[in-house]
């Protein structure tokens, strides 16, 4: 990994991000553009303030902001990690993100995840993950262990072209994330018995499980066979992708789960979120999202 964008906590935060990005910068050589975001409501829209008012409501809190950060840094062991330090005052802090990385090449983006936000709400989160072209680490309270598990979510049930590139690159991001802290991969899939034909006794669930694994046989012993992954750590089940996802995560204790997102825009998405987003909120571990 060459280039690393961690997205600064508000005040008060833990900085997780950003220690779990600076690990990885200590093993690859990486850099890291530190980012901080300030905005206060009703600045920019006052129509009493003049525009060098404005201009100094800005700069006070970047200056602020810019001290919180650098006192930060100055508190850690960084290395030789090269850093940059950036404060932006900016309201929407994931368009900035993703527009940043439409300017440059981010091996990744990291983020602390916030798993409670209201209902209907559409978290900055899910924005990121939705929209970001880099991948988005969303990273949660749990430490990384020495000699981790990475566990690539694929998803095999499907044979168009941009779902078979999306596995390779969930392959891909997990073999560069677990060579970036000495982690070892493990993959998985969930395989969806349709409830109502087995609620209808039309098919046998465990007959129809077979099935779909040794259809999928040749297509996982390519992906496994080209990742250079041992087989016992590939998981085949049956059930609900994000269900089984977080029960397979927490059997082998991952540290980081690594999956690709299919951009749902429909209410429906809204509502129910996608296999990403249920993941994220029930899933203890970092999340990785690959669009």
């Amino acid at each position: 990994m060459r280039e690393l964008l961690v997205i600064a906590d508000k005040e008060g935060g833990k900085q997780s991000a950003f220690y779990h990005a600076l690990e990885i910068a200590k093993n690859t050589g990486a850099k890291i553009e530190f980012v901080g975001f300030v905005h206060a409501p009703g600045v920019d829209s006052s129509e009493i303030l003049s525009h060098e008012e404005k201009r100094k409501v800005h700069h006070n809190y970047i200056d602020r902001k810019q001290e919180v950060m650098d006192t930060f840094l100055e508190g850690i062991d960084l290395g030789d990690v090269k850093i940059h330090v950036d404060v932006v005052w900016e309201k929407s802090f994931e368009r900035w993100v993703i527009a940043r990385c439409d300017q440059k090449s981010f091996d990744m983006v990291f983020k602390s995840g916030h798993r409670s936000e209201a209902f209907m709400y559409t978290p900055s989160d899910w924005q990121l993950m939705r929209h970001c072209p880099e991948p988005v680490m969303i990273v949660g309270d749990k430490p990384w262990k020495e000699g981790g598990v990475v566990l690539a979510a694929l998803d095999l049930g499907s044979t168009s072209q941009r779902t078979l590139d999306l596995n390779e690159d969930i392959m891909r991001q997990a073999i560069k994330l677990a060579g970036a802290t000495n982690s070892e991969v493990h993959a998985c899939y969930s395989i969806a018995v349709p409830k109502a034909l087995a609620d209808l006794d039309l098919i046998d669930p465990k007959t129809y499980e077979d099935k779909m694994k040794a259809s999928l046989d040749p297509m996982i012993r390519r992906l496994v066979e080209d990742a250079g992954l041992d087989r016992s750590k590939l998981h085949l089940v049956a059930g609900k992708p994000a269900k089984e996802i977080c029960r397979i995560s927490q059997n082998i204790d991952a540290d980081v789960v690594i999956l690709g997102n299919k951009t749902r825009t429909s209410l429906r998405g809204r509502l129910l979120g996608n296999t990403a987003e249920n993941v994220l909120h029930k899933v203890p571990s970092d999340v990785v999202v690959i669009k």
